[in-house]
């Protein structure tokens, strides 16, 4: 699977068997506010694509979020809605948020999981810390969990050296999948789904850079 951001995205050369996971929607928490901004930037697509409707949700720093579970509604309530489109088979949220703010991700999610279809999986992204030693997830009501292995902070270096040695997460909500940047050093790992997020607009050879890129090295130290 490869992200598609809120960028236009001419994605029609994908080989056969990449699916897409495309932010569809963002919401905007602030205040009290729960703000909708659908997808404005074109998305070209084969019609055979397998496609993931992503909901990214942004917090105010400016105006900090209440956290209300009005806004938990509207998060849910937009989620549901891209999950109402036909032939969906999986929906994905990507929301990241402080140690204090997780019981609220946690109930959002729940709530998204007891509304939605039992026929399509719910995917959310997680943190790599989350997935490691400040794991949290153990009773997350999502059917998947994308650890992002990239944009991993100050202790970036010895995470991926451990993700190296041990060929991926381990923790059990978080083996199933796993993401990477294609500005980042690949790793080979186990997980069966993989998600690529690029920076910039996705092409060809980016893709076929990506797919020829090693994998199975540990980065030495700057």
């Amino acid at each position: 699977m490869i992200w598609a951001w809120e960028r236009p995205e001419d994605l029609r050369w994908l080989p056969a068997g990449v699916g897409v996971a495309y932010v569809a929607s963002t919401v905007l928490l602030q205040g009290d506010e729960a703000l909708v901004y659908r997808r404005a930037a074109p998305l070209l697509l084969a019609a055979s694509v397998p496609r993931v409707p992503v909901l990214h949700v942004d917090m105010s720093w400016r105006r900090p979020p209440a956290l209300t579970d009005a806004q938990s509604r509207r998060v849910a309530d937009e989620l549901l809605r891209l999950a109402g489109r036909a032939n969906r088979q999986v929906v994905q949220l990507d929301f990241e948020v402080r140690r204090s703010q997780r019981p609220f991700l946690a109930r959002t999610i729940g709530a998204i999981r007891a509304r939605l279809d039992p026929a399509i999986a719910l995917s959310v992204t997680a943190l790599a810390s989350w997935c490691l030693d400040d794991y949290w997830l153990h009773d997350i009501a999502a059917d998947e969990v994308v650890p992002m292995a990239f944009r991993m902070g100050g202790d970036q270096h010895a995470l991926r050296a451990r993700l190296l040695q041990q060929r991926g997460f381990t923790r059990a909500r978080c083996g199933a999948a796993i993401g990477f940047s294609t500005d980042e050093p690949m790793m080979a790992v186990r997980e069966g789904r993989h998600y690529y997020f690029s920076p910039q607009a996705w092409s060809a050879a980016r893709w076929q850079a990506l797919r020829s890129a090693p994998r199975s090295s540990i980065p030495s130290r700057p």
